[in-house]
């Protein structure tokens, strides 16, 4: 019946203290927080692997910084390109499969996805070849996938006593100093209906599908929950899309000791990404009208309008571009031993969002509130689709990045390549923003980033072996630490603490000029704690009020990831 019923309605601080003298708000979580662009966003667009691309360099963990001699040389150090002596071109189309979990909870939706994804293309082309110093210079063109998208996550909880985000949303429109006209009609600093800031459309769609109100003190409240309700909750995400880059780039050999390089890299960014979060009320195990017990008010008089169940649906678009360029060398000093550093600007990314939410509520009435069987009516509310078009830029740097490798051959028949990255996310800069003014400004995101963000630590170890000359057996292992200062952070959404990935492949020379290669890789995406909605009231520092604290429970969801890639290569 509750499923049914969810069915049929289908920044970490907004607002701050305004002055000594007037309450406080705290507002946010998954649910609050889409209007605009959060700290937790440009942390999870900045978060890319490196173990995509080739089926040789996945099946090597992505252990490429030192090795070079493939494409996905162009991504991570250029000067691997140095190492062509002849053109190449290979195509790696990927299978990736995706599953969620979310501890402690029940299932709601598919947590689950499967799609077929572009891993790598491109080619390298020999323009030089030489005796002297220069042996050869080499310049590529392609495209590498740096980052998944494509997830879902969903989770439902037990009926309980607790806060509804109906409480957080009736703090969210005091907070917003949102009020209604004679004629029923929202309104916020002079702007009236849906000209309210996107801030505050949660709740401004709650009071038009009546799941909160206004009393006669101009007080916002739940209007039709129960003060003895049971709430069930239900919330889902599912996510679409992927970033990309496109890179040009160059590699030179300088007497077969030192080699370098450099891309010129064009990423892509598009992400579509639908959210929904349900509550459904009961009361003693039934409605308020069959079960025996009524639904009642804080003063303890039943309810005439009981609230059955909500639903909001919001929609967040992403699509962006991003410059970046990356300078390598890779060193042999020995014909076994190559040493390899790399370092990666920043990305400058420019990022076009869009944001839609609808609301649905329902509920029923009665004749009289003695008779429990009663019925006088089932309303269902819906309200208008609210878009946020724009204008809605925003443009910011992600982190530098610097690489460091080393790899040994074994005459050969193996060879052995580790990595270490390390990524400055503590150094992310909001360099644009449309004008918010309930919300974050610059300043305040490069405080923040500062106050709770860190340089990250990666580690990436891969290993080859040759049992016969035409065939490679390639295994790997790989680890990326948390960006964030402290375990306990809480973000507005499900931000990757750590990743461990174990890949396996092989390859399969066809001749001199073909090759086939294979390669799988299962990583597991750990995720910080978050809340589906926080609403949270603070009284002024002379009041005698006590603070008003409506907060969901916190949720973990983690994501395993399994990807097979088929890299299909022709020398020339």
């Amino acid at each position: 019946m509750k499923r049914i019923l969810y069915m049929v309605c289908g920044a970490l601080l907004l607002v701050g203290t305004a002055s000594a003298q007037r309450p406080s708000y705290q507002l946010g979580g998954l649910h609050f927080s889409n209007d605009a662009m959060t700290t937790a966003d440009f942390a999870s667009l900045s978060h890319q692997q490196f173990n995509f691309g080739t089926a040789r360099s996945m099946g090597m963990a992505g252990a490429f910084t030192s090795l070079g001699g493939d494409m996905a040389s162009m991504v991570l150090n250029p000067a691997g390109l140095g190492m062509y002596r002849r053109g190449e071109f290979a195509l790696t189309p990927m299978l990736s499969m995706s599953k969620s979990s979310t501890a402690g909870t029940g299932a709601f939706e598919k947590n689950s996805n499967t799609r077929f994804a572009l891993g790598n293309f491109g080619g390298v082309a020999n323009v030089h070849e030489g005796s002297g110093k220069l042996l050869s210079f080499n310049i590529g063109f392609g495209y590498t996938r740096l980052a998944d998208y494509n997830y879902n996550y969903s989770f439902s909880t037990a009926p309980a006593y607790g806060a509804s985000i109906a409480d957080a949303m009736s703090v969210m429109l005091e907070a917003g100093g949102v009020g209604v006209n004679g004629n029923d009609v929202i309104e916020q600093m002079g702007m009236t209906d849906w000209g309210v800031d996107p801030a505050f459309w949660p709740g401004v769609a709650a009071y038009k599908t009546y799941l909160v109100d206004r009393n006669e003190n101009g007080v916002w409240y739940p209007a039709e929950i129960g003060a003895n309700a049971l709430i069930e909750s239900a919330s889902s995400v599912e996510s679409r899309g992927s970033a990309g880059e496109f890179s040009l780039a160059m590699g030179g050999n300088v007497d077969n000791k030192l080699y370098f390089g450099l891309t010129v890299g064009i990423q892509s960014i598009t992400q579509r990404k639908t959210l929904y979060y349900g509550e459904a009320y009961s009361y003693g195990g039934g409605n308020g009208y069959n079960s025996g017990e009524l639904a009642v008010d804080a003063d303890g008089l039943p309810l005439t309008g009981v609230m059955q169940a909500m639903g909001m649906r919001q929609s967040v678009r992403l699509d962006g571009a991003g410059f970046n360029m990356k300078l390598g060398v890779i060193y042999r000093p020995t014909p076994s031993l190559r040493l390899g550093v790399a370092f990666h600007t920043p990305t400058l990314y420019a990022i076009e969002r869009r944001y839609d939410l609808a609301m649905s509520t329902v509920s029923i009435g009665e004749t009289s509130p003695t008779n429990p069987t009663s019925h006088e009516y089932t309303s269902d509310a819906v309200s208008e689709i609210l878009e946020d078009d724009g204008p809605n830029t925003w443009d910011f740097a992600s982190p530098a990045r610097l690489m460091l490798g080393a790899s040994y051959t074994f005459g050969g028949m193996a060879v052995v390549s580790v990595d270490y990255e390390r990524a400055w996310y503590n150094g992310i800069r909001v360099k644009g923003m449309p004008y918010l003014p309930y919300g974050a400004g610059r300043e305040d995101f490069k405080q923040d980033f500062k106050t709770y963000f860190q340089g990250s630590n990666s580690l990436r170890v891969g290993v080859e072996v040759r049992p016969i000359p035409k065939v490679a057996l390639r295994a790997g292992y790989g680890y990326s630490g948390s960006m964030l200062k402290a375990k306990d952070t809480i973000l507005s959404q499900p931000t990757t603490e750590s990743v461990n990935y174990l890949t396996a492949g092989v390859g399969l020379s066809l001749g001199r000029s073909c090759y086939i290669d294979l390669a799988y890789c299962f990583a597991n995406y750990a995720s910080t704690e978050y809340m589906t909605f926080y609403g949270n009231r603070y009284p002024d520092p002379v009041s005698s009020e006590a603070a008003e604290i409506y907060e969901s429970a916190r949720f973990k969801s983690d994501l395993d990831r399994h990807n097979v890639a088929l890299t299909f290569g022709v020398r020339f």
